[in-house]
C-alpha cells in the first residue's frame, strides 16, 4: 500500500492541471480582416480579459506559417465596455508599448486593471493566393501549441472582401471544434465559434473567384474551383465525424472506471480481515497450517510461510516444537528475545519410510533444507536462517551466503507449495495474471480511441499504443518487478493529459488512475474455489475470536492448535496477541506467546532484505540492508494563441 500511495503522488504530481497565484479568462475576441485587392489583408482583432491578479503584459501568438506575413503590429488599450471592432473611435484608444520574442506579440498594460480591452492592429501581407478562376484566404488564428493553453470565448471572425461577388460564390468553411459560419454575404463572410478549446485549432478558409483581386498576379490552380471546394467540405465532414465520437469516448472510459472500481471493491472485500458474514473457527482448528498461510495472503510471499509448513509437520506428528535460548551471538544484544522457536525431527528417515504417512514433495524439500545434523538429532534452530547481529560496513561473507541461500530455498519451496494449491483448484495466479493483461490492454484501446475521437493523427494515436506494447513486454518479460507496470501507468498517464478535448482527457485520467490502483492491490494468487472463499472468511472470524482469548472449552491438543494458528495468523509482524486466558504451561507455544515480541520479527530486523553476497561485497559491503524490516514478497513559440502574464 505504501508503494502504491507513492505512485499515487507521483500521478498527481505530473498532472497538467496546476494551482496558480493568479489566472485570467479570455471572454471575448472579435477579428475583422479587411481584404485587399493585392492579396494583403488589413486586421483588426479585440481581445477583451478578466483578470485575477496583478498582469503587466498581454501576449499574442502567431503560428509559424503567419508570423513573417505579419507587418506592421501595434496595440491600443480601448476604453469602453462594448467595443465593437471595426467602429472604435480614436479618442478611446491609447497606444501600448509593444515587443515581439519569436512568435509571440508582447503588449505591456497597466498592472492593476480587473478588465481589460487591448486592440491589436496588424497587416497580413499576401494573405489571399489567387488563382485563375479562384482565390484562397486560408488563415489560422489559434493553433494547438502551448501559446494556446487557455480556452478562448466567444470568438467572431468577419471577413470583408473587395468587392461584390455573390453570396453564392463565397464559400467559408472553419476549423474548429464547435465553430460554425454563421452568414455570408455578397462581398464578406463571418464565423463564430462559442470557444476556442486549448490546444485546438481555430482557423478559417474562404474560397471566392479571383475576379476581385484586381492587383494580385493568379497562379495557375493546381485543381478546379469545385474541387476545391468538394476536398474542403470533405477534411470539414471526417473532423466532425471523429468529434461526434467525443461522447462515446467518454462514456467508454467512464464505464472502464466503474468496472475497475467495482473490481477494487470485489477484492478488497476478498482482502480484508476485518469482518466476515459467514465461516467457522472449528474449520480454522481443522485445516492443515500451510494451506491457512497460503489462502490467507493470496498466496504472496511471506516471512512466516515456511514456518506454516513447519506447524504443518508437528501436527503431524514428523517435527517437535518446542522453545529454547536464543542463539549465544544474540545473547545481550539490544531488542534481542531471550527464547526462540527450534524444531526438531523426532523420526528418522527409516522411521519415515516405515509409517503409513506419505510425505508430499514440498516436505519432503523443507525437511532435507532445513534439518541437518545426526540422525536422531536434526534440529532447526530458527537464528540458523540469519548470521551475525553486528551491523558493521565489513560483514562476513559466510552470513551473507548463508542468508541468500535461505532466502532462495525459502522462494523455492514457497513456489512449490503455490503450484500445488493452484493444482488443487485452491488458488488461482492465471486469473490475477490476465486481470492485469487486461487492465494493460483496456487502457491502451481506451487512450487510443480517445485521441481517435479528438481528431488526432496518426503519430498521436500510435503513442498510446507503443506505450501499451512497451509496457506489456516489459511486463512480460520482468514477472515479479513493479517497475514495469510503474513506466507503464506514468507513460499513458502523459499520453491521456495531451488529449486536447478536456472532458475525454478527465474521464481517460481517471481509468488510468482507478486501473493503477487495481493493478496494484490485485494480489498474486485469488482463491478459485469455495472451500477457499470460506476458508478465508473463516480466518477472519478466527481472528475476531483471537481477541478475546482461547476458548474454554478447548482440550489440550485443540488448544495448540488454537495457539499455532493464532500465531501462523496475526497480522501484526512484530507484535504477538495479547491471551488472557486459556494459556496451558505444559504448551511450549504458552511460553512463546508470552514473549509478546514475535521471534522471527528479530532476526529479520536483524538480517534485513536479503541481497547476493557476491553483489554487496562488489558495492564494498555497505550496500546491504542490515537494518529495517523485510517484507517478503503562452510567450513562447508553441504555435498561434494568446494570453496574459
Amino acid at each position: 500500500m505504501r508503494r502504491l500511495l507513492v505512485f499515487m503522488i507521483v500521478l498527481f504530481s505530473v498532472s497538467p492541471t496546476q494551482v496558480h497565484a493568479k489566472s485570467y479568462t479570455i471572454d471575448r475576441v472579435q477579428i475583422k480582416g479587411w481584404v485587399q485587392p493585392d492579396g494583403n489583408m488589413l486586421v483588426n482583432e479585440v481581445f477583451t480579459y478578466t483578470l485575477d491578479g496583478e498582469f503587466s503584459r498581454l501576449t499574442r501568438s502567431f503560428p509559424g506559417k503567419h508570423v513573417d506575413q505579419i507587418y506592421p503590429f501595434e496595440a491600443f488599450l480601448v476604453e469602453g465596455a462594448e467595443s465593437v471592432v471595426g467602429e472604435i473611435k480614436e479618442s478611446a484608444l491609447t497606444k501600448v508599448d509593444v515587443s515581439r520574442k519569436g512568435n509571440t506579440y508582447v503588449t505591456a498594460i497597466p498592472a492593476d486593471r480587473k478588465s481589460i480591452s487591448v486592440l491589436y492592429v496588424y497587416t497580413m501581407m499576401n494573405a489571399v493566393t489567387s488563382y485563375e478562376s479562384y482565390s484562397d484566404l486560408n488563415v489560422t488564428f489559434f493553433e494547438g501549441g502551448d501559446n494556446h493553453d487557455e480556452d478562448i470565448h466567444n470568438v467572431d471572425i468577419a471577413f470583408v472582401l473587395p468587392g461584390d461577388v455573390g453570396d453564392d460564390r463565397i464559400h467559408g468553411f472553419m476549423h474548429d471544434r464547435e465553430g460554425q459560419v454563421r452568414m455570408v454575404y455578397r462581398d464578406g463572410i463571418t464565423f463564430h465559434t462559442p470557444k476556442s478549446s486549448a490546444y485546438t485549432v481555430t482557423g478559417t478558409r474562404v474560397l471566392f473567384p479571383s475576379t476581385i483581386m484586381t492587383e494580385q498576379f493568379k497562379r495557375t490552380e493546381p485543381m478546379p474551383f469545385e474541387k476545391a471546394i468538394l476536398q474542403e467540405q470533405r477534411l470539414i465532414d471526417k473532423n466532425e465525424s471523429r468529434w461526434a465520437n467525443i461522447p462515446v469516448a467518454i462514456n467508454v472510459a467512464n464505464g472502464l472506471t466503474v468496472l475497475f472500481i467495482i473490481l477494487i471493491v470485489f477484492l478488497f472485500l476478498l482482502r480484508q480481515r476485518l469482518f466476515s458474514p459467514f465461516g467457522s473457527t472449528d474449520l480454522v482448528l481443522q485445516t492443515d497450517p500451510t494451506y491457512l498461510a497460503f489462502v490467507d495472503h493470496n498466496g504472496r510471499f511471506n516471512r512466516k510461510s515456511f514456518l506454516s509448513g513447519l506447524f504443518s509437520l508437528a501436527e503431524k506428528g514428523i517435527v517437535k516444537v518446542e522453545m529454547a535460548d536464543a542463539a549465544s551471538r544474540f545473547q545481550g544484544k539490544e531488542g534481542a528475545p531471550e527464547k526462540t522457536l527450534v524444531f526438531q525431527l523426532v523420526q528418522s528417515n527409516e522411521q519415515l519410510k516405515k509409517s503409513k504417512q506419505e510425505l508430499l514433495p514440498h516436505e519432503q524439500y523443507l525437511m532435507t533444507w532445513l534439518f541437518k545434523g545426526r540422525i536422531g538429532h536434526r534440529k532447526f534452530h530458527l537464528h540458523d536462517m540469519a548470521g551475525s547481529s553486528l551491523r558493521t560496513d565489513k560483514q562476513n561473507r559466510n552470513d551473507l551466503r548463508k542468508q541468500w541461500k535461505f532466502h532462495e530455498n525459502h522462494e523455492v519451496w514457497h513456489e512449490d507449495v503455490l503450484h500445488l494449491m493452484e493444482d488443487a483448484g485452491a488458488l488461482s495466479t492465471k486469473v490475477p495474471k490476465l486481470m492485469k493483461l487486461a487492465i494493460f490492454l483496456l487502457l491502451t484501446i481506451v487512450t487510443m480511441f480517445g485521441y481517435y475521437a479528438d481528431g488526432a493523427s496518426g503519430w498521436g494515436i500510435a503513442f498510446p499504443a507503443i506505450v501499451g506494447v512497451l509496457g506489456i513486454a516489459f511486463y512480460r518479460t520482468n514477472s515479479g518487478k513493479r517497475w514495469p507496470a510503474i513506466t507503464f501507468f506514468v507513460g499513458m498517464f502523459f499520453a491521456g493529459a495531451q488529449i486536447v478535448a478536456s472532458d475525454v482527457t478527465d474521464a481517460v485520467l481517471y481509468a488510468i488512475i482507478c486501473g493503477a490502483i487495481l493493478f496494484f492491490i490485485t494480489p498474486r494468487a485469488i482463491p478459485s474455489s469455495i472451500t477457499a472463499l470460506y476458508t478465508k472468511m473463516s480466518i477472519t472470524k478466527f481472528r475476531s475470536q483471537v481477541k478475546r482469548g482461547i476458548p474454554d472449552y478447548h482440550h489440550l491438543d485443540e488448544t495448540d492448535r488454537w495457539m499455532t494458528r493464532a500465531y501462523l495468523l496475526n497480522r501484526s509482524k512484530k507484535r504477538l496477541p495479547k491471551l488472557r486466558r486459556g494459556l496451558s504451561e505444559s504448551s511450549p507455544l504458552a511460553a512463546l506467546f508470552a514473549l509478546q515480541v514475535d521471534p522471527i520479527y528479530f532476526t529479520y530486523s536483524t538480517w534485513g532484505s536479503p541481497i547476493s553476497p557476491n553483489k554487496a561485497f562488489h558495492k564494498g559491503g555497505s550496500s546491504y540492508d542490515s537494518g529495517g524490516g523485510y517484507g517478503g514478497g503562452g510567450g513562447g513559440d508553441g504555435g498561434g494563441g494568446a494570453g496574459a502574464e
